[in-house]
């Protein structure tokens, strides 16, 4: 295919990977002078990032000033500290807590986004999840708009990276293929920002041992989200850490449309469903319904498998997070019906004891769970007595139709990666740097819990390092001591329930 740019051969640094850590390492390093060389295997600009819902967690914040929400680096690193234990990596924690204003939030409005809420999420006592107007999309909208400015950045799209050169234990360069047609690229340094591999099934089959007793567990990571970034790393010496700390969502279901049924899809906005095993049974307070708490109570069902129950006024609210659903952060409605219609993994009728019927649960036992709800919520109750849910705002689920949908643990991300310093060098089995690489994003296990900004922070870093490495005088690298790839404010504690152990 051909570049954007005329190609030259030797560039100042090479970025693989145009999700969000690529694109902000790409805008830095250019920014600092250096030629910059983006390649990534997709004719499209945006990777994993571009399909997400965008959040980032951010402390101290205008937005949450604005609105009225009292937060600090300090209290967000208590947080960070008490939820993850003596696993915790406060090095990074504090680096990206500090950096969260200043090259995250602020940078991003300068180029367009627009943040329009902030919400809360477990193991944080101040709400600090900061939501993008457009969602993923609209983030790397303005990263692409300001990196397309950017006169010595060449983009070298379709293109796929089979190996990292090698010369006398540096990295001097990638090789890459368009076709039949071959191309080896110089660099002085190499950034690898492949996100993860959770669109790759036998990895996922290989690493996400929490679900080793599910019936199955769905694929969640962008379409490039293959490992490929892993296995170049793998061959270049590098040393990973915690690849099966693996992020699952419990809120999926499987994507009637993919041939190969190994999709899934994440299902939003109904958070008043009730959920219940095969026997007919709530199990779980279905607030807690991310990675943390609700995977462990998903995968602690037989066959680590759940029906989601809900009637017809939440199924008017139902986002269903994929782009064939949505436009932008708006979804598509007649889409999201047709796939209530047609999927063979929903279930509807209308009466409950009709439902239950259809899904081959007690009757008598689904009759009592959504009752356990309707009543309290009836009685003006603040919680569920059974479960502690909380109701506020939430209606009984009474008006038919109701709706079942099955869900599976769907692998979404990796909080474990390959080894690197705070200068994002990635390090060898010594933990040692190996000269001229640099890693950043998911690869690096960046993606956790409630931080996914913290891609484009380390996306800002491994630009000024890996431009530091042949220009000392155009930054100063953050040296420090290494870090695991377990970042995370809610699973450097626990990954699904299960202790986490800081080493490999």
């Amino acid at each position: 295919m051909p570049t954007d740019a005329p190609l030259a051969h030797s560039f100042d640094v090479v970025v693989i990977g145009t999700g969000g850590a690529g694109l902000a390492c790409a805008i830095e390093a250019a920014a600092r002078g250096a030629r910059v060389a983006v390649l990534d295997a997709s004719d499209a600009v945006g990777g994993t990032a571009a399909g997400a819902g965008g959040g980032t967690c951010i402390a101290g914040s205008p937005l949450q000033e604005r609105l009225g929400l009292a937060d600090s680096v300090d209290l967000a690193l208590e947080d960070w500290a008490r939820w993850g234990g003596d696993t915790a990596d406060l090095d990074w924690a504090e680096a990206y807590l500090r950096a969260s204003v200043p090259e995250l939030f602020e940078p991003l409005a300068a180029a367009g986004v627009r943040w329009i809420g902030v919400n809360g999420h477990e193991g944080n006592r101040v709400p600090r999840w900061h939501r993008p107007a457009g969602g993923g999309r609209a983030v790397m909208a303005a990263l692409e708009r300001r990196a397309r400015m950017l006169p010595t950045i060449a983009w070298l799209l379709g293109h796929r990276v089979e190996r990292l050169v090698l010369e006398g234990g540096r990295v001097t360069g990638v090789h890459a293929r368009s076709g039949e047609r071959e191309v080896e690229l110089r660099a002085r340094a190499v950034v690898v920002a492949t996100g993860g591999f959770n669109n790759d099934p036998e990895m996922v089959a290989e690493h996400a041992t929490a679900a080793a007793g599910a019936e199955r567990v769905l694929l969640g990571g962008g379409a490039g989200a293959r490992g490929e970034g892993h296995r170049m790393l793998r061959d270049a010496g590098a040393r990973f850490t915690e690849l099966d700390a693996v992020w699952m969502y419990p809120y999926a279901t499987p994507d009637d449309l993919d041939p190969e049924g190994r999709r899934g899809l994440a299902l939003r906005g109904i958070d008043g469903d009730v959920w219940i095993n095969d026997g007919g049974h709530r199990f779980h307070d279905e607030s807690l319904r991310g990675g943390a708490t609700g995977t462990a109570a998903l995968l602690d069902q037989p066959n680590g498998r759940c029906w989601s129950v809900f009637d017809a006024r939440i199924a008017a609210r139902l986002v269903i997070a994929d782009p064939h659903y949505t436009d932008g952060s708006t979804p598509i409605r007649k889409r999201v019906e047709a796939f209530l219609r047609r999927s063979p993994f929903v279930a509807s009728a209308s009466s409950a004891a009709e439902l239950a019927a259809r899904i081959d649960v007690d009757a008598v036992a689904l009759g009592d769970a959504l009752s356990q709800v309707n009543s309290a919520v009836g009685a003006g109750a603040e919680r569920d007595p059974v479960f502690g849910k909380p109701l506020a705002g939430l209606d009984a689920l009474d008006e038919a139709p109701f709706f079942a949908v099955r869900l599976h643990p769907m692998a979404r991300k990796n909080l474990g990666g390959v080894r690197t310093d705070l200068a994002c060098r990635v390090l060898d089995e010594h933990g040692r740097p190996i000269d001229g690489l640099f890693a950043a994003g998911e690869v690096a296990g960046m993606a956790g819990g409630r931080i996914n900004g913290r891609a484009a922070l380390e996306g800002r870093r491994s630009g000024r390092a890996s431009t530091a490495a042949w220009s000392p005088a155009a930054a100063s690298p953050a040296d420090g001591p290494e870090r695991d790839g377990l970042p995370c404010i809610r699973t450097s504690r626990t990954l699904h329930g299960r202790r986490r152990s800081r080493h490999p």
